[in-house]
């Protein structure tokens, strides 16, 4: 697995798992795709 952190490869069951984890923790906190469009339609008016 490619990770966003300096291109770094990551082969490892620990890291991937971890990585793996830690991704789905944000998208887990993120809004929908329709609350995010609603989100920044408000900021920008």
């Amino acid at each position: 697995m490619e990770h966003q952190i300096d291109g770094l490869v990551v082969d490892g069951d620990h890291e991937v798992a971890t990585l793996l984890a830690h991704w789905e923790m944000i998208r887990n906190g993120a809004l929908s795709r329709r609350q995010s469009i609603k989100l920044m339609k408000e900021v920008v008016t």
